[in-house]
């Protein structure tokens, strides 16, 4: 089972081997993998929603990052407002403070998994955990219509904002999530657990507010 680190502007300094590890493994993913960007020379990548605004999940098990989450809020520049609005013809390019965009998930070859207690559905309740703690009403963002069955056998209710779109081969689809107590207890239910999924190091600034509601003078070993 995961442990999803809340990595962030303030305390990323705590998690400097880890990002990196994040950084090298999008990179395997989203280049190799997927063949979405070209190749960085420093083997790490990186894109223009990489700011300040962004706050990630990392989840890490037996010592390694096994699958990622990246959360920005929509009322900030997100992939969905400056590269894919043209799929939000049924509502709108969401920009709300309390809408967090979901992107650059991966899940580790060795890690991937059919069933619905893998890795991915771990990764999923963490991020419904913190959205819900942060009093998100959404989340998503731009996804491969597959995810659209999983979050279905999740008991999550996913709202398109627009029409499925082949792109580069594949097919996409713009779609937030409502996040509710009643989204996380059947994910939990799912993977047999009743304990948090999140570890929380260092001053967190709150997700929608921008002040600090998570205090910790404990430096990460």
């Amino acid at each position: 089972m995961i442990t999803a680190h809340v990595v962030n502007a303030q305390n990323k300094h705590l998690y400097e081997n880890e990002f990196d590890e994040f950084l090298r493994r999008r990179h395997d993913f989203f280049v190799h993998q997927k063949r979405w960007r070209p190749p960085s020379p420093d083997g790490r990548e990186l894109d223009q929603f990489d700011t300040d605004s962004a706050t990630y999940l990392l989840g890490i098990e037996d010592g390694r990052v096994v699958t990622s989450a990246r959360l920005i809020p929509t009322s900030e520049p997100h992939m969905v407002s400056e590269v894919f609005p043209h799929m939000c013809e049924k509502s709108g390019v969401p920009r709300r403070p309390d809408w967090a965009e979901w992107t650059r998930t991966f899940v580790v070859p060795d890690k991937r998994s059919t069933g619905l207690r893998g890795t991915l559905t771990q990764l999923c309740c963490a991020v419904m955990e913190y959205a819900l703690d942060e009093g998100l009403s959404a989340v998503g963002g731009i996804q491969e219509t597959y995810f659209m069955p999983h979050h279905g056998a999740l008991k999550w209710r996913a709202e398109p904002m627009g029409m499925a779109r082949e792109e580069n081969g594949e097919w996409y689809i713009v779609a937030y999530i409502d996040v509710n107590e009643a989204a996380l207890a059947s994910v939990r239910k799912i993977l047999g657990i009743e304990h948090s999924l999140l570890v929380r190091q260092g001053d967190q600034p709150s997700f929608i507010r921008g002040v600090v509601v998570y205090q910790s003078s404990s430096a990460k070993s």
